[in-house]
């Protein structure tokens, strides 16, 4: 007979503990989701940074980039960053998507896209900062499991990364260098 296995059950297994991981399933404090609200935004400016160094590498000719068809143009990859992580945090957290009406995304300029990055991060920033401990410590559906609310920032940073990470290899493809890594 094969058992699956789940993350937290391999992770345990891992470091020898039978309860759970503080990092999987610690309640926080309110001190605590305040501290995470500082470290967040200050790992969320960083993330700005990055995505901004990768934007202003790609010369602005080949902002409609995609190695094939059915993938994602250069500015895509950000445009669906914004459009994706603003749905989720309106959705999740019943607040207003400042970009729910935006339409004309594939007409943006390099200067307008590297505007609407600022624009989003700033705006993420402050849902982050204006979200009461209570609401963040409340645990929500995630990818078929819970999670306090707190940590769904970090997944939406997790899917940011991968975008950017793909906008790299774009860069590549087109002969650029990415300039190094940006991190906290």
């Amino acid at each position: 007979m094969t058992k699956k296995i789940n993350r937290q059950t391999a992770l345990r297994a891992l470091v020898g503990v039978g309860g759970t991981l503080p990092v999987l399933g610690q309640e926080r404090s309110k001190k605590e989701l305040k501290e995470f609200q500082e470290e967040f935004s200050v790992a969320w400016r960083r993330s700005l940074d990055y995505s901004l160094t990768i934007i202003g590498q790609m010369p602005e000719e080949h902002l409609d980039f995609h190695y094939t068809p059915e993938a994602m143009t250069f500015r895509g990859q950000f445009v669906h960053c914004i459009v994706f992580t603003a749905m989720q945090f309106a959705g999740r957290f019943d607040i207003p998507n400042p970009y729910d009406t935006k339409n004309d995304w594939q007409k943006l300029s390099k200067a307008q896209l590297i505007e609407e990055m600022k624009g989003f991060y700033a705006w993420v920033e402050k849902v982050v900062g204006e979200l009461p401990a209570d609401r963040l410590a409340r645990h929500e559906g995630y990818a078929g499991g819970k999670i306090q609310a707190w940590r769904f920032f970090y997944a939406m940073e997790n899917h940011i990364i991968h975008h950017r990470g793909q906008a790299i290899c774009y860069l590549r493809l087109k002969g650029v260098t990415p300039e190094g890594y940006v991190g906290w």
